[in-house]
């Protein structure tokens, strides 16, 4: 009589069966674990947001919905095992939590959504649409942004509880969790960080423990899980306690360390955990003007452009250097550094209203100046210094007298624009400076406003030693002072890089940059400019900070301007971005001064320390005569072209690197199932070869049958035996009968017969690949590759069912 073949599981006892349910209840405590682990892992990841959305004002809420649509789908299925209720029971939930929140005037009792809370939600999500389309992170937190990502937490809720407790495919589970934690990678300055990245993994693990759990607790018979035990036990008796606790505390181990691992793998192998893949100002705005890039940032971008095209162009009748500024930002207390959005601006006119001008210079040269705006679509629209008359723009523009800058209306679009100006150039002196800081009575800067003297809170101790060293062989006026601090910036102490504040995380503004950057002291124009202001401020010298443009390069051509004037025509690209601090001194007014090294020409009022030089490549000034003429004006050499070096050498900022990391990480992490699914195949071939140990010999093999079957569409059932299997499979794929006996045949002898020879390892293993290769028989080259790379096999839930996956009978 031939080996008896395994058969399929008997119906249980009528009088034991549960009542008729498509599934199984819950105990309360499985729930309650469940419940844990889906807060920590959606909350971590949700929590990744911080940096993309302004401030933390909205995590309340967003919390709010994602507890409530947790604890209501454990809740339902705690009392009911219908599947998909509980996903139905946690969306209504979001939607009565969303509209109580954020719609309950439009609500009936405030909690059920009518036709008006639709006509709301429409408006809202318009809204919502338009400031997330005109802004780049951080997004400023408003009632419509806190609704849009109370949005994205619910779904990001609903998919992890439906994919982890009712789909039982607990490692998809973590997809929607990296969703929120890669937009955090992408637009953050410091990536998604070690914090959020810990807690949702932490989370996630919970969630694969929660899951195993349920599947392991529910009441009502168990599901039987496609098992491959050992020869003599039956696949439905389950392992002996503490056999199965330390499996189970293997696994857990397993996982555990794998989490560590790539907590300390990741932030080094991935761009974007440790700080941000893509630089702000560089992140899209969904294809509209951003309204809220930091300038600083934005300037930080336009010096390390590849890009040598024509931003501007402007033709001026100057004997020396000309700079356009664009903005000046004098609040250096805040959290983020911009310019006032509540300074007073009038529609321009051509006579423009103007601070009064120094009466104690020799001299107050006008400079006619003609900008045509090629390229250039900001905001903000560059100027020169002490401008006094404008001719060619329209009432779109806001003139602010106090700031000497030109702002778009608010919803104005900036167009190309070709505009003449009339500007003064006051000629000031070293001694000027010298003898006015000498008479400065005292108290004299309250008269200033005080947003050019305040100092943050968390101003560094760095800042306050630095600003000591500069100072400690000055005199005390503030003259001296402030040409020391110059110094001691431009000193070889310092150098210029504009990678390495991107590269090191601290690009942009605020006291934490200056801290990093005192620290590293490498950085751009942005860094040395905001930190002579600040030092500017330690000592009481009221200061601010402008951005630009530093003059262009000639191209020799001439025409006539205004009053028959010969006009030089200059090329502005965005490598000739800049920035420089201003300090105000009494009767004078605002002075700029250069203290970025090896970047421009300091101004002859404050003569710096010999610096390192730059190549006319790297500074626009140097391969243009006129502008580095020794009697520059102070207002013309009070900033520098900061224009550039390492966009022209081997080190180039090409986004080539940044690209090639990314497709290199997507390819490694598309190879990864790959990967696994190869090492578990040969780990099974190993074990097939042996007599002894757990799914050994011909349990391996069939080990690796049954997951052949699932990842080419053809499972096992879990109330199969082998033997069904073989014959049902091979009804359908003739060409793998012969095969599949072989291996049913092997393993059924070493389950039911082991005193009996076991088979031999060769032919076990050749039979393996004849049906491996039978089972692809009629997939294209598109399909066998797709299922190569995603071995489905690996992301099997458990127990397998038919309907899980596509098969013939």
């Amino acid at each position: 009589m031939s080996a008896p073949t395994l058969s399929k599981p008997r119906d249980p006892d009528p009088e034991q069966a549960p009542p008729a349910r498509s599934g199984k209840t819950l105990p309360l405590k499985p729930a309650g674990f469940a419940v844990l682990a889906t807060l920590v892992a959606v909350l971590g990841s949700v929590a990744s947001l911080h940096g993309v959305i302004s401030g933390w004002d909205w995590m309340f809420q967003a919390s709010v919905v994602v507890a409530g649509i947790v604890l209501s789908t454990n809740v339902v299925r705690v009392f009911s095992a219908r599947r998909y209720l509980a996903t139905m029971a946690g969306a209504i939930v979001a939607v009565l939590l969303l509209t109580t929140l954020f719609f309950s005037a439009t609500a009936w009792l405030g909690v059920f959504p009518t036709t008006s809370t639709y006509d709301a939600l429409l408006r809202v999500w318009a809204l919502a649409n338009d400031q997330m389309g005109s802004q780049v992170p951080p997004v400023q937190t408003t009632g419509v942004i806190i609704f849009s990502v109370c949005i994205w937490a619910a779904a990001v809720a609903l998919a992890v509880d439906t994919l982890a407790f009712e789909l039982r495919a607990a490692a998809l589970a973590g997809l929607p969790l990296a969703m929120l934690l890669s937009i955090a990678a992408l637009f953050k300055a410091h990536g998604a960080g070690p914090a959020t990245l810990s807690i949702t993994a932490v989370g996630y693990l919970l969630v694969l423990a929660a899951s195993r759990l349920q599947a392991n607790g529910s009441r009502g018979p168990k599901r039987r899980a496609l098992e491959l035990g050992e020869a003599g036990r039956d696949p439905g008796t389950p392992l002996p306690g503490k056999r199965q606790a330390s499996r189970a505390l293997l696994q857990g181990t397993v996982l555990v360390a794998g989490a560590l691992a790539a907590l300390l793998v990741l932030p080094a192998a991935i761009p974007g955990f440790t700080k941000g893949m893509l630089p702000e100002g560089k992140r899209p705005a969904w294809g509209q003007l951003a309204t809220n890039i930091d300038p600083m940032i934005a300037l930080g971008n336009d010096l390390r452009s590849r890009s040598r095209g024509t931003v501007l162009r402007y033709f001026t009748d100057s004997k020396t250097p000309t700079y356009l500024r664009t903005s000046v930002i004098g609040g250096l207390a805040s959290a983020r550094w911009e310019p006032d959005p509540e300074i007073f601006r009038f529609p321009v006119t051509e006579n423009l209203a103007t601070l009064s001008f120094p009466t104690v210079v020799e001299s107050n040269p006008q400079v006619f100046t003609r900008v045509v705006t090629d390229k250039y679509r900001g905001v903000w629209m560059p100027l020169p210094e002490n401008s006094i008359w404008l001719n060619g723009l329209d009432d779109s523009w806001r003139w602010s007298p106090d700031t000497g800058t030109l702002r778009a209306a608010e919803n104005a679009t900036p167009t190309a624009e070709d505009y003449t100006v009339l500007s003064v150039k006051p000629d000031i002196t070293s001694a000027t400076l010298k003898d006015l800081s000498a008479r400065i009575p005292s108290g004299y800067f309250a008269q200033v406003d005080e947003q050019y003297l305040a100092l943050p809170e968390d101003t560094p101790d760095s800042l306050r030693q630095a600003t000591k060293d500069a100072v400690s062989k000055a005199g005390n006026d503030h003259y001296e002072q402030a040409v020391a601090i110059q110094d001691y910036l431009r000193s070889t102490v310092f150098t210029y890089s504009e990678k390495t504040p991107v590269e090191d995380g601290y690009d942009g503004s605020g006291m934490h940059v200056i801290d990093a950057f005192l620290e590293e002291k490498a950085g751009y124009c942005v860094h040395f400019a905001s930190t002579m202001a600040l030092m500017a401020r330690e000592l009481e010298i009221p200061s601010r900070l402008v951005t630009g443009y530093a003059p262009g390069t000639p191209t020799g051509v001439e025409i006539t301007g205004q009053e028959g004037a010969k006009l030089t025509e200059f090329t502005v690209g965005s490598r000739n971005a800049h920035a420089w601090p201003e300090l105000y001194f009494p009767s004078v007014g605002w002075v700029g001064f250069e203290p970025t090294p090896g970047r421009g020409v300091p101004p002859v009022y404050a003569p710096a320390l010999p610096a390192p030089t730059a190549t006319a490549l790297e500074d626009p000034r140097l391969d243009n005569p006129r502008n580095s003429s020794k009697d520059s004006s102070p207002s013309d050499t009070s900033s520098s072209t900061a224009a550039a070096a390492p966009g022209s050498g081997p080190d180039a900022n090409s986004p080539a690197p940044g690209l090639l990391r990314i497709l290199l990480v997507l390819l490694v992490a598309g190879a990864l199932p790959w990967t696994f699914r190869r090492i578990q195949r040969a780990n099974r071939l190993t074990r097939m070869r042996q007599s002894a140990g757990p799914e050994s010999g011909a349990a391996a093999a069939w080990a690796e049958l049954i997951a052949l079957g699932i990842d080419n569409s053809c499972p096992m059932r879990h109330n199969e035996s082998a033997g069904d299997y073989a014959r049902r499979v091979s009804r359908t794929r003739p060409l793998t009968r012969e095969p599949l006996l072989v291996l049913a045949g092997a393993y059924e002898r070493m389950r039911y017969s082991p005193g009996r020879p076991h088979a031999d390892p060769e032919s076990l293993a050749a039979a393996l690949d004849e049906v491996k290769n039978r089972f692809t028989v009629g997939f294209g080259p598109e399909e066998r590759l797709g299922r190569a790379l995603w071995p489905r096999s690996l992301f099997a839930p458990r127990p397998l069912k038919a309907v899980g996956y596509v098969s013939s009978d």
